[in-house]
């Protein structure tokens, strides 16, 4: 069976004053379809370069991402849908005029898009502020705003990049639980970027580590906290989270630093 996404002998470098950096060196990895899988690394190792290699923003120099068995390398596709740290919200546009934008850009007719946005808004509970602009909103409700924007899509992958980074902690755990909920409701394949452990091993089913620049995979964790709970705080009460923190931990700390 096609894996949903993979990812093969992914390299890429920058030109400097100083002459070339390598960013990304023989990246290969694989999404299985309804997997939630993480990045986490530390800073400089290509997370975000990655990312926009997989979204179809960035062409790599060598290197293929393929898409259910289809090459898609340096192109974007409508089975990717992705979420920022940023959530790019348009201020002079409604939440529901907001959330809309992707189907209107695809030729969706709009009523048509308001009716596909419309049950989202008791999913992401933000029924009553369909009328509202992104100014009256929390930055929570503005980070669900834009998850509802990829959502309404329907796409197969989800892309995420440090989403939840801005965020205060309670609220952070908080759109995590309601994240895994709808993506395993709706058996969505994720990619998810971070820099937070804690974060990667609560919602993944595996987790890539990554060495400093050039960004390289060192390891390659399954994870299975041996719970079906989908709250974030019960899942990090399983026994065998600390064990999958520190087994990355270690792996980061062991990967040299490059400045």
């Amino acid at each position: 069976m096609a894996f949903a996404l993979e990812a093969i002998n992914i390299s890429k470098s920058y030109d400097s004053a100083s002459g070339q950096i390598s960013v990304l060196k023989q990246m290969n990895f694989h999404a299985n379809a309804n997997e939630f899988v993480s990045f986490v690394g530390p800073s400089g190792c290509g997370k975000s370069t990655l990312f926009n290699i997989i979204t179809g923003l960035l062409a790599p120099d060598e290197g293929s991402i393929l898409i259910k068995d289809r090459e898609t390398t340096g192109s974007p596709s409508e089975n990717l849908g992705y979420v920022l740290q940023k959530d790019l919200l348009f201020p002079w546009r409604t939440v529901m005029q907001n959330v809309i934008l992707g189907l209107e850009v695809r030729g969706v007719n709009k009523s048509v898009a308001r009716d596909r946005a419309a049950s989202l808004f008791k999913t992401y509970h933000l029924e009553g502020y369909e009328n509202k602009y992104p100014s009256q909103l929390s930055g929570g409700m503005k980070q669900r705003v834009a998850l509802m924007r990829t959502m309404v899509t329907e796409p197969e992958i989800i892309l995420m990049d440090e989403a939840y980074k801005a965020l205060d902690y309670p609220l952070k755990i908080s759109l995590e639980s309601e994240l895994l909920s709808v993506v395993k409701e709706q058996k969505k394949t994720v990619i998810f970027i971070t820099h937070d452990i804690e974060e990667a091993v609560t919602l993944s089913d595996r987790v890539y580590v990554m060495k400093a620049r050039p960004g390289e995979i060192i390891h390659e964790i399954n994870v299975d906290l041996e719970t079906d709970s989908r709250l974030i705080p019960e899942r990090r009460m399983s026994p065998r989270f600390n064990d999958y923190y520190e087994l990355i931990w270690r792996s980061i700390g062991a990967a040299p630093v490059t400045l």
